[in-house]
C-alpha cells in the first residue's frame, strides 16, 4: 500500500485546538452542560448593515457569478481606502490579495518567500498556524522570544535568532495570539532596523481592531520606508464577527501580490462574491468592531481579577480574542506533565473547554477564547477547579 511522502500528522502538529473542541461538543450531544472556551469565533452577531449588503448581492444572479482570483476589484479598492485613510498606508489595488481567510496566505507566502536551507523567524508563543506554514514550505524554523512578564519583544533573542543569509521571512503578530501582546512602535522599529531589508516582514494585524488600551498602529503607517519588504495580512474573521464567511486579505510588495494572484488562479479560482461583497460594508463601520473590544477587555479583566493567586496565573491581554494561564507549577504540583493532560482533567471535572498551549509553544499553560456569552461563569467553573471547590 502506498504511503504518503510527505506526513503531516504527528500529534506535535494535531491542531489540539480542534481536539478538545470536539471533545467538548461530544459532551454536548450527551446532554451535558459544557462551555466552549476554545475557538476564537465571536459570539456576537454579524452587524446587520453586512448582513444585508450580503443578502442584496446573493439575490443579484449577475453578482454571484463574478470571478475575481484576487479578489473583487470594489472590495480591494474599499480596503485600499480603509487603510490609506485610517493608516495613511499610501498603498494601491495592485499591492492587495484577497482569499478565503488569512491562512491559505500563510501558507502560499510562506512557500513563494522559503524553502529548503531558509529560515522563518516566528515571535513564540506562537499561532500554530505559523509553524505549520513553514514546515509544508520546508523551511527552517526559528523563534524569537515575547517576554510574558512584560509583553515586550526580547530583542536579545530576536537579534540571536535573525540570519542576513538564511532567513527569509519575519512573522510580527500584534494583538497576538495567544498572550494578546502589542508589539509597540518603538519595538517594531527595532526590529525592522535589525533585519535591514534583508528578508520579508509579515505583520499578522487580525485583531488590529480589538486593542483594549490603545489605538492601533499599522506597520504601514510606522514604516514607509520599508514597503519595499513589508507585507500586511488582516481578516474579517475577528473583529468583524464574520468567522465562517472566509474572507482575508494582504497587503503586501506587488512582485508578491502578482506572484500570489497567479498561484490563486490556479488554486483558488475565487473567494465567494458574495461575502466579499459584504465585507465592503464591513469596513464603513468602526462602531461594531469597537464594541466587541469593549466587551472581551472586561471579559480579560474579569479573567485576571477571578483567577489571579488561583495557581494558574493569567497574563493581563492588551488586545485580541484570548486570556493565557501559566501553569507549570500547579502542573508540577499536580503532576500533569503538560496541559494537554490538564485541559483534559478541566474538561470531564469542570465541564470547561480550553486549548492547550502546546498549539502555541508554552506546552505547560492554557489558553482560552473570551468567545462566549457565558465566558464569565466559564471563568467562575475553572476558579473553582483551581481551588479545588469541585
Amino acid at each position: 500500500m502506498p504511503k504518503p511522502l510527505n506526513d503531516f500528522t504527528p500529534d506535535d502538529l494535531e491542531f489540539q485546538m480542534f481536539v478538545l473542541d470536539e471533545l467538548a461538543d461530544e459532551q454536548l450531544e450527551r446532554g451535558e452542560d459544557v462551555l466552549k472556551l476554545t475557538i476564537g469565533v465571536p459570539e456576537l452577531p454579524t452587524p446587520k448593515p453586512v448582513l444585508d449588503r450580503i443578502i442584496g448581492a446573493l439575490s443579484d444572479p449577475d453578482h454571484v457569478r463574478r470571478v475575481y482570483p484576487e479578489g473583487l476589484p470594489e472590495l480591494r479598492e474599499a480596503i485600499v481606502d480603509h487603510y490609506n485613510v485610517k493608516y495613511q498606508a499610501d498603498t494601491s489595488i495592485d499591492h492587495v490579495i484577497v482569499n478565503t481567510g488569512t491562512s491559505p496566505i500563510f501558507r502560499n507566502i510562506f512557500q513563494l518567500v522559503s524553502g529548503k536551507g531558509m529560515e522563518i523567524l516566528l515571535p513564540r508563543p506562537y499561532y500554530a498556524l505559523y509553524v505549520y506554514c513553514a514546515t509544508l514550505a520546508s523551511a527552517t524554523v526559528k523563534f524569537y522570544d515575547i517576554d510574558m512578564d512584560t509583553m515586550r519583544v526580547d530583542m536579545d533573542s530576536f537579534r540571536r535568532n535573525f540570519s542576513s543569509e538564511r532567513t527569509s521571512l519575519v512573522v510580527v503578530n500584534s494583538p497576538g495570539n495567544p498572550i494578546g501582546n502589542v508589539v509597540r512602535p518603538d519595538e517594531l522599529r527595532e526590529l525592522y532596523e535589525i533585519v535591514d531589508h534583508q528578508a520579508y516582514i509579515l505583520n499578522d494585524e487580525i485583531y488590529n481592531n480589538c486593542v483594549f488600551h490603545d489605538e492601533f498602529q499599522s506597520s504601514l503607517e510606522l514604516l514607509t520606508e520599508h514597503k519595499d519588504v513589508s507585507i500586511v495580512t488582516n481578516s474579517f474573521s475577528k473583529g468583524f464577527r464574520m468567522y465562517t464567511k472566509r474572507v482575508g486579505f494582504a497587503i503586501l510588495p506587488a512582485e508578491l501580490q502578482v506572484n500570489l494572484r497567479v498561484m490563486q488562479q490556479h488554486t483558488l479560482l475565487c473567494t465567494d462574491p458574495v461575502y466579499q461583497y459584504g465585507m465592503i460594508a464591513a469596513l464603513e463601520d468602526d462602531e461594531s468592531p469597537a464594541e466587541l473590544a469593549a466587551v472581551y477587555r472586561s471579559r480579560g479583566e474579569y479573567t485576571t481579577q477571578q483567577l489571579r493567586a488561583t495557581g494558574c496565573d493569567p497574563v493581563d491581554a492588551e488586545g485580541g480574542f484570548y486570556a493565557v494561564l501559566r501553569c507549570s507549577d500547579w502542573n508540577r504540583e499536580h503532576g500533569f506533565e503538560s496541559s494537554k493532560k490538564l485541559a483534559l482533567d478541566i474538561l470531564d471535572r469542570a465541564h470547561v473547554a480550553v486549548v492547550p498551549g502546546t498549539d502555541f509553544g508554552i506546552p505547560q499553560d492554557l489558553r482560552l477564547a473570551f468567545c462566549n456569552d457565558r465566558y464569565n461563569e466559564g471563568i467562575d467553573r475553572l476558579r473553582s477547579y483551581f481551588t479545588s471547590e469541585l
